[in-house]
């Protein structure tokens, strides 16, 4: 059985997946329109701290929620 883009390893449909493909695809709207907007905003520290939280904010819930797995596993057995 093939596993999807969107899909865990068992077949499941995935919203987590979900979620961060479509805050992945926001923010580079964002940093397109912020970058060539017409106000013509560079890049600064603030924006690379911005987009450093943003990735942190859209991708660590994930792999913590991972590793939270594997340690009651863990536990459980």
């Amino acid at each position: 059985m093939k596993t999807r883009f969107l899909e865990d390893a068992e077949g499941n449909k995935s919203s987590t997946r979900l979620f961060c493909f479509l805050l992945l695809i926001f923010f580079f709207v964002f940093n397109i329109l912020w970058l060539f907007g017409s106000s013509g905003n560079g890049i600064d520290g603030n924006f690379l701290i911005f987009n450093i939280i943003v990735l942190v904010g859209i991708f660590a819930p994930k792999y913590f929620h991972k590793i939270a797995e594997k340690a009651l596993d863990k536990v459980n057995t």
